[in-house]
């Protein structure tokens, strides 16, 4: 039987990360339109454009570094 590799591991984290910004953003949307655009939902939209890239990344890096086998211990080749 075949393991799932890292990235095979990490695509529903990628997936439910997706929906929540889509949802986050959608509702974000929704309040604007409804009530007016506050301040304080624009700040969660932009942070979470921002953040979700970066937190992929570090998903994906940290899966990456799994793979080949480093570790915190280590630190890497370097």
């Amino acid at each position: 039987m075949n393991d799932p590799t890292p990235f095979d591991r990490l695509k529903p984290v990628f997936k439910g990360l997706a929906m929540l910004w889509v949802r986050w953003v959608g509702l974000a949307i929704g309040v604007a339109v409804l009530f007016g655009a506050y301040p304080p939902l624009g700040i969660i939209a932009f942070l979470l454009t921002i953040c979700l890239p970066i937190l992929a990344l570090i998903l994906w890096g940290r899966g990456l570094d799994e793979e080949l086998g480093w570790s915190d211990v280590d630190d890497g080749p370097w």
